[in-house]
């Protein structure tokens, strides 16, 4: 079974559930939304009002470039996927009767979850003036985090479509 095939035979099991549409389109939005309201926490800190945030998060298409705009929103499109399939996975690993440790979901859920905050976690890890090194200032890591989530896809892909025979018990 091919890469694509693969992918394509896990979206289809899990988006036999509409409550995995739900999923996606939740986080996706709340990625989405996280961008401006993380790129603006000081004027919403001082001032602090939901009309305020909600605003910030309307006028985003506007206040960036179209670059950065398509970016976020392909970064948190495929977060949102790959929050979904995650979820998918680990109730299918609970249900089949899989142990799947605390740490591991955990980590599993928020490792692959969000490369479009790695500007933000740059800067408060003080990396801030790193991004001026590089070549497109920075326009990379919104490729690398592409990369990173279709692998991602991939990955959770291949376990979910995974399949096992069950042990028979003498």
């Amino acid at each position: 079974m091919g890469p694509l095939h693969k992918i394509g035979a896990a979206l289809q099991e899990v988006y036999k559930r509409r409550k995995y549409y739900f999923f996606t389109i939740f986080f996706s939005l709340t990625i989405f939304s996280l961008n401006p309201l993380s790129q603006n926490y000081s004027l919403l800190t001082t001032n602090f009002s939901l009309s305020l945030a909600w605003s910030l998060i309307i006028a985003s298409p506007w206040t960036t470039s179209l670059y950065a705009f398509s970016i976020l929103i392909l970064l948190s499109l495929l977060a949102g996927i790959v929050l979904s399939l995650s979820i998918f996975l680990v109730k299918k690993q609970i249900k089949s009767g899989i142990g799947v440790g605390i740490s591991g979901i955990v980590v599993g859920l928020l490792a692959p979850a969000c490369p479009a905050c790695a500007f933000g976690l740059l800067s408060i890890l003080g990396l801030g003036s790193f991004l001026a090194l590089l070549p497109f200032k920075g326009a990379e890591l919104g490729i690398m985090g592409i990369i990173l989530l279709v692998l991602s896809i991939y990955y959770l892909s291949n376990k979910i479509t995974a399949t096992v025979c069950p042990i028979r018990k003498k």
